[in-house]
Parts: C-alpha cells; sequence; structure tokens
C-alpha cells in the first residue's frame, strides 16, 4: 500500500496522533427522531467524548442543540422531549481537525440561498487547510477551526440550485476521509467517499429509514441493518424512500484498518464483517507468528478482550481476566494532554494479583498508538 503521502500531497506529516474518528446518526421519517438520535449517538459515544449535538427538523425549519461533554450531558431528556419533527441527525465528536472547543461542537448548521443545511462529519479533509485559504481570499469568513466548514461554504457557493446537485459539486473540491449525514427540512442525505475510508451503514426502523457510523446504534433501537453505504454513493432519504445517487466513481478502496483493529465496538458489523470476528482471528494470526511459553494468556481489557481469546485459542494457553477495568473513566488517548493521559491509565486498570503473582503471562493489547498505557501495564 502506498504511504498517504503520495496518494495525498497535502497529507500531514506523520505524528503519534489519530486523525479520523468520529459519530454520525441519522433517522427521516419517524415521529420520535430525536429521541431515536439520542439512542443511536448513545451507542455511538465510544466513537468521541469531546462533545455531541443533534439537529432536527420541524419541516419548517432546523434546530440544533450541541455542547462540549457525553451524550446524557449535553441532550438532556428533558430536552429530547421537547424536540418535534421526523428527521434528525446526530454527531459526537473526537477532534480530527481543530480545537476541542463548542465552535467545533456538530452538527454544523447554516442558512444560505439554497435554504438551512445542517452537516455531521466523520473523517478528515486533508486539503481543508488550502480550501480555506481560498475561501478566506474571497472573503468568507469561518466560524469554526475544523475542516468540515469547507464542504458548507462550497456547498452555499455550488453552481446547482438543488441540495443534492450543489452538495455533489462541493464533494468533488475536498480530498480525504468523509462519512456524511446532512438535514434539510423535508430530507437527509448520507455520503460516503470514493475510498470508503470511513463506514456508513443503512438501516430501517417501522418504515423509517436511519443511517449510523456502525450497526450496534441499529440494534439499540431495533432497527434492522439493511446495508453499507456504498463508497462515493450518496443516498437520499425522503417520504418516497431511499433514493441511490452516484457522485462519485468507487476509487480504491481504502478501508481504515483501526476500525476493526480498536476503534468500532465488537458487536458492530462494521465494512460488512464482524468486528468482534476480526480481532479474535487477529489474536489467532499474533499467536501463529509469536509462539511462545506462557501460564496465561491476559487480555489488557476491554478492546483486548477478542484478540486474546483469540490467541489463547490458538496456542492453547488458558485465558483468564488478569486485569480489572474501572469503566467510569474514558478511552485514554483521547484525553488532551500527555498528564492526564498517564493518570487515566492509573486510575483504568488494577491487577488481580493472586492470579498474575509468579506466573508468566503473555499479555495482549489490541495495538499500539503512544506505548503510554502499554509502558503503565506493564
Amino acid at each position: 500500500m502506498r504511504p498517504a503521502s503520495e496518494l495525498f500531497p497535502s497529507f500531514p506529516s506523520p505524528d503519534d496522533k489519530l486523525h479520523d474518528h468520529c459519530g454520525v446518526f441519522a433517522v427521516h421519517g419517524h415521529p420520535e427522531a430525536a429521541r431515536l438520535t439520542y439512542l443511536g449517538l448513545y451507542a455511538l459515544q465510544h466513537r468521541g467524548q469531546e462533545s455531541a449535538g443533534l439537529a432536527i427538523s420541524t419541516g419548517e425549519e432546523l434546530i440544533c442543540h450541541k455542547g462540549m461533554g457525553y451524550v446524557d450531558q449535553v441532550l438532556t431528556q428533558k430536552l429530547i422531549k421537547t424536540l418535534p419533527g421526523r428527521s434528525a441527525i446526530g454527531h459526537t465528536r473526537y477532534s480530527t481537525a481543530g480545537d476541542t472547543a463548542f465552535i467545533n461542537a456538530q452538527p454544523l448548521v447554516v442558512s444560505c440561498q439554497k435554504g438551512q443545511i445542517a452537516l455531521a462529519h466523520n473523517g478528515n479533509l486533508v486539503n481543508s487547510a488550502a480550501l480555506r485559504r481560498e475561501l478566506e481570499s474571497r472573503g468568507d469568513i469561518f466560524q469554526t477551526t475544523g475542516d468540515s466548514e469547507v464542504i458548507l461554504h462550497h456547498f452555499a457557493r455550488a453552481k446547482h440550485s438543488g441540495a443534492p446537485e450543489a452538495l455533489a459539486e462541493a464533494l468533488d473540491k475536498v480530498v480525504g476521509a468523509y462519512s456524511l449525514v446532512v438535514l434539510l427540512k423535508d430530507s437527509v442525505i448520507g455520503v460516503r467517499d470514493p475510498h470508503g475510508f470511513r463506514p456508513l451503514s443503512l438501516g430501517q426502523l417501522d418504515g423509517a429509514y436511519v443511517l449510523a457510523s456502525e450497526s450496534c446504534a441499529f440494534d439499540l433501537i431495533h432497527a434492522t441493518f439493511l446495508r453499507d453505504v456504498e463508497p462515493g454513493e450518496m443516498v437520499i432519504l425522503n417520504d418516497r424512500g431511499v433514493i441511490s445517487l452516484r457522485f462519485a466513481p468507487p476509487n480504491r478502496l481504502a478501508q481504515c484498518i483501526f476500525e476493526h483493529v480498536y476503534f468500532a465496538r465488537p458487536d458492530s458489523l462494521v465494512f460488512g464483517r464482524s468486528v468482534h470476528a476480526s480481532r479474535e482471528q487477529l489474536g489467532r494470526l499474533l499467536a501463529r507468528e509469536h509462539p511462545v511459553q506462557a501460564d496465561l494468556v491476559v487480555p489488557v481489557p476491554d478492546s483486548g478482550v477478542p484478540a486474546a481469546i483469540g490467541f489463547a485459542e490458538e496456542s492453547g494457553i488458558p485465558f483468564k481476566i488478569g486485569l480489572i477495568r474501572n469503566h467510569y473513566v474514558g478511552r485514554t488517548f483521547i484525553e488532551p494532554s500527555q498528564a492526564i493521559r498517564d493518570f487515566g491509565v492509573k486510575l483504568k486498570l488494577n491487577p488481580v494479583r493472586s492470579l498474575l503473582e509468579g506466573r508468566r503471562i503473555v499479555l495482549v493489547d489490541d495495538s499500539i498508538v503512544r506505548g503510554t498505557t502499554g509502558r503503565k501495564i506493564v
């Protein structure tokens, strides 16, 4: 596989940070659109812990509520009960571009000559800085420091008057990863980039249609998984059903491996495959490539568990839960400072000494990003 710098010349130099994930959800045609969006985002909370928000269409206007924090902190039950409408989109954010600040919380909602539009974005646009400089030189004013806003600026400037055509025209300008949900007064649009970097799935519930970053969101609301949105596909959800359009030809498939290694929930189907099955298979492959003599296989919970099960089954070494996780501590790599990350690891895990003491341990984690957690655990 060629490096990103060759595929996209403007791609930033490699560093130790993740540059990719948020969660998006959308529903059209359901009387409890706000509640379903809340529940969908709740299922996708693992994809971002910095901010959450939803936008809902009353049929006459779009209403948006968002803020910093977890889904249940921002979108309270009291608030959800006051939001009418049959169409909504939602977003839970881990900052991929732009500061950790309220101005970058999504959905983004704007009014232009084409009407109101709300957008929620999972991905990273690698040419957004150049596009932003070009737009600012023309006099455009930006309200956020994130990359998603350039799509809305190009949407507003598009020659086409129809929203799907204008959105396709805007997306022709951007390069990178994007799975989008877009809310209009009378419809919802879902879009996946031509490379298929990020997941986006289509489901159905009681005659309504839903979109989500992962299928686990469908399970929570008892929706039926229909299929993945295809790379380069735009799906329009309106009162006539689902309309599928090709806004761009599919390009070289480049699905994000980290979805299956770590980021997605193991009970999800991502890229047409069980995440749990992928992680178990990775553990089996690890055991074949690096056989060792040991007494126990111990996972780093929670995301290391399936790989450790695969390792244990392949190697024949007994599997034991030797580390206990405090589930009230968030994912440590998302925290913004090294000091907070170190503190979070201390809070997060504690060994079961009676199991581990005096034994040879195979410690299985899902991956290494910074090595912060690995050093502390060992």
